[in-house]
């Protein structure tokens, strides 16, 4: 894959964007002092490049009611990170699971309603036989996630 070249105005285009992905291309090129049809062109110019992929909103779990957020860092016997990631998927609270190179083999974030229900979630993960450690990191600061990973059919209300 060739490197893609970027510029000031390509960052400013990227930052604005990360902030919020709503901001108005008059907005940018008032702050890059360009034309709007320039933000514009530039803009598509990163989605050919495959830089810009596609638009997202992050959700805060706390406004569903999950007030712990945590990383768990899982080093397993090699031959089953498979089976431990179809494991973890199966697991309530898992929002993502990825396969990860270094220290760890599996790299996943999970929310709870409490530090117990996540105590518990760390101890249904380190009583899989193929799991030798889980290592956690508690989130204190940015809560947002990507919606696609984070799951919201358990949050639909009973239809009565």
């Amino acid at each position: 894959m060739a490197h893609q070249k970027i510029d000031t105005v390509d960052i400013t285009i990227l930052r604005n964007l990360q902030r919020d992905a709503r901001t108005k291309y008059t907005d940018i090129a008032n702050e890059c002092n360009v034309s709007v049809d320039t933000i514009i062109k530039r803009y598509r110019k990163l989605q050919k490049q495959g830089i810009i992929t596609n638009t997202t909103l992050l959700l805060d779990p706390r406004r569903f009611g999950d007030e712990v957020i945590a990383n768990f860092s899982i080093d397993v016997e090699p031959q089953s990170i498979q089976e431990v990631l179809t494991y973890l998927d199966k697991q309530p609270g898992i929002v993502f699971n990825t396969h990860a190179l270094g220290e760890y083999d599996i790299f996943t974030i999970a929310t709870a309603r409490n530090m117990n229900e996540m105590n518990n979630l760390k101890e249904t993960i380190q009583s899989h036989t193929m799991v030798r450690e889980v290592k956690t990191s508690i989130w204190v600061d940015q809560f947002l996630l990507c919606p696609q990973n984070f799951e919201l059919e358990p949050l639909l209300e009973a239809e009565e």
